[in-house]
């Protein structure tokens, strides 16, 4: 897995998103689960703090329109405000209609107050049906004058072209909500004069709107008229007759100005038993959500790494087949994945470990039995020890030595500490050596040495070390190159390439060929295929300078190994003959 596989997740499926999203819903649960119960105790509060308002109101109103009702001024309305404003807790004035203060309960308060701000408008010849409503009981009737009453539906017989006189007339009643408690004078001894007046006034209004008079004014102040075509004009002309008649019996018309009211009004959250309860079981409904969505956050995380945790500690414990389960597509299914990944990769160490010393212990005990069995021959006389034994012990320490050093150069690298002293190696002279020191063996073996390297190119590395891997690259050329064959060491643009005409590697072995101890063909005695560690060493070599290794073949034709190092400087084509 790649570093650009773990900034490739999909934002849908990213655990932060997973995880903020869980978050916010609990924040949004928290925050909704809050703002409901304000609301809802904001609501209550003042709903009630209104309709305490209201009936404050409409108590004060009908107190005092009940006062202007029976008397015909506001001067001894004072002990009446007095006793209203201790009842409702507040400030309470009467005003006329400009807002200059006629009775009030607060002897130091202004003179003058806005009549805008007025709750109510107090004149018994018009009442406020709603306030009057709001004050009585419920099961009462509503405290209303009298209303306009539509016409009796006329007899079947006036019918025809022309309608009878009496089959049109009327009966028209007043608009005005008059309060029920005005005395007035249509009572006692004067009742006959002051309807006499109210007719006159009626008539008087009727005949300057062009109309004829009334024909009759009934008791319940009701006037029956022979027409019905202007029944707005007469119900106006004996609403004015009305206001005029009775306004001398009541108090001038006025404002009720209310301020300071207190409010006995009981909010959602008191801390009565009742409220009480539904706050404990509001927040304990919000708190075990709450609790369930963390359940659920805590456990998308913990399961998942749990099991990581176990697999890891299996694996501590030598289980090298311990895995974890990578469904997921989230952060956590790569963890995974990574998890895995890691322990195929000391999966494959440890079998390449054990290999290692497998193989180790193969190539030290073949050319140390051959050592000791030719000592042991000299020593006990079976062998004599003249030159050619010499030799063979001497080939065979070489070997040891160079087992060895490989292995040396090898640790050094995987433990990063191989040492490079940098230099400008000029690659034309640099090659011609390293061909030079291998024509004798290379002409023993059949075998054509040459090379070809650009003009001037250089590169900037360690000298030895890069003779090292290139010396490596030509031994192993020259060993599997056929007599007859040829190998060209090549100088190019930004690479060093050891090329040879023979047997090659077939396909399946290629990816593996710089393997420590990779052998292409096994059974191969150690004469003729190598410790297996002289390309594990060129590739180790090569990477150390920032470069890299690479090998192509051909079975049958031949194979190539290309070594790449960085900041190669090319001049013209060269040849150098063999």
């Amino acid at each position: 897995m790649s570093r650009a596989e773990v900034a490739r997740v999909p934002w849908h499926r990213s655990l932060v998103v997973r995880v903020f999203a869980l978050g916010a819903l609990i924040a949004v649960v928290a925050v909704a689960a809050a703002t409901w119960a304000t609301v809802r105790a904001t609501t209550v509060a003042v709903h009630d703090q209104q309709q305490e308002t209201l009936h404050a109101d409409a108590a004060s109103y009908d107190a005092l329109l009940g006062y202007a009702a029976t008397h015909r001024s506001w001067a001894g309305a004072g002990d009446l405000v007095d006793r209203l404003a201790r009842e409702h807790g507040g400030t309470i004035s009467v005003t006329d209609v400009d807002g200059a203060v006629l009775v009030s309960s607060s002897p130091d308060g202004p003179a003058h107050l806005d009549p805008a701000r007025a709750r109510a408008h107090l004149d018994p010849l018009d009442v406020d049906t709603v306030l009057m409503r709001t004050s009585q009981d419920p099961a009462q009737s509503p405290a209303t004058g009298s209303t306009a009453r539509e016409p009796e539906p006329v007899d079947e017989d006036c019918t025809g072209p022309v309608v009878p006189n009496e089959c049109r007339q009327g009966v028209v009643g007043p608009t005005l909500a008059l309060d029920p408690r005005i005395e007035g004078p249509f009572e006692g001894d004067g009742a006959r004069s002051a309807y006499a007046d109210l007719q006159a006034r009626v008539d008087a209004c009727l005949t300057a709107a062009g109309l004829p008079p009334t024909s009759q004014l009934l008791d319940d102040l009701e006037v029956a008229v022979p027409y019905n075509d202007h029944r707005r004009v007469v119900s106006g002309c004996l609403d004015d007759a009305l206001r005029t008649v009775l306004s001398a019996d009541v108090a001038p018309p006025a404002l009720l100005q209310v301020t300071g009211q207190g409010s006995t009004a009981r909010v959602f959250w008191d801390l009565s038993g009742h409220s009480q309860r539904r706050i404990l079981l509001l927040a304990g409904a919000v708190l075990v959500l709450t609790l369930l969505l963390c359940a659920l956050l805590a456990t998308t995380i913990a399961v998942p790494l749990r099991r990581m945790a176990t697999a890891a500690l299996r694996a501590g414990d030598g289980d090298l087949d311990a895995r974890v389960p990578a469904r997921r597509r989230d952060e956590v299914g790569q963890l995974a994945r990574a998890f895995n990944q890691m322990a195929d990769r000391r999966q494959q160490l440890e079998e390449a470990r054990r290999q290692l010393v497998s193989d180790v212990s193969h190539e030290l005990r073949t050319p140390l039995a051959n050592v000791r069995g030719w000592v042991e021959a000299a020593r006990d006389g079976v062998a004599e020890p003249d030159d050619e034994l010499m030799d063979s012990l001497l080939e065979e320490s070489l070997h040891l030595q160079r087992l060895v050093d490989d292995l040396h150069d090898l640790s050094l690298g995987d433990a990063g500490e191989l040492r490079l002293e940098r230099e400008t190696v000029e690659l034309g002279s640099f090659l011609e050596q390293v061909a030079s020191s291998f024509r004798p063996s290379a002409r023993e073996a059949g075998v054509a040495l040459d090379v070809e390297s650009a003009a001037g190119a250089i590169v900037v590395a360690d000298p030895v070390r890069l003779r090292q891997a290139v010396a490596n690259l030509v031994a192993n050329a020259i060993r599997h190159t056929p007599g007859g064959g040829r190998v060209v060491l090549r100088g190019a643009a930004d690479a060093i390439a050891v090329s040879d005409d023979g047997e090659g590697i077939p396909a399946e072995e290629l990816p593996h060929v710089f393997d420590r101890f990779r052998r292409v063909d096994p059974s191969r005695s150690r004469a003729t295929g190598g410790s297996g560690l002289g390309l594990a060493v060129v590739r180790q070599l090569v990477e150390a300078h920032g470069g890299s290794a690479t090998a192509t073949s051909k079975p049958g034709r031949g194979t190539e190994v290309t070594l790449r190092f960085p900041g190669a400087v090319t001049g013209p084509a060269a040849r150098t003959p063999g």
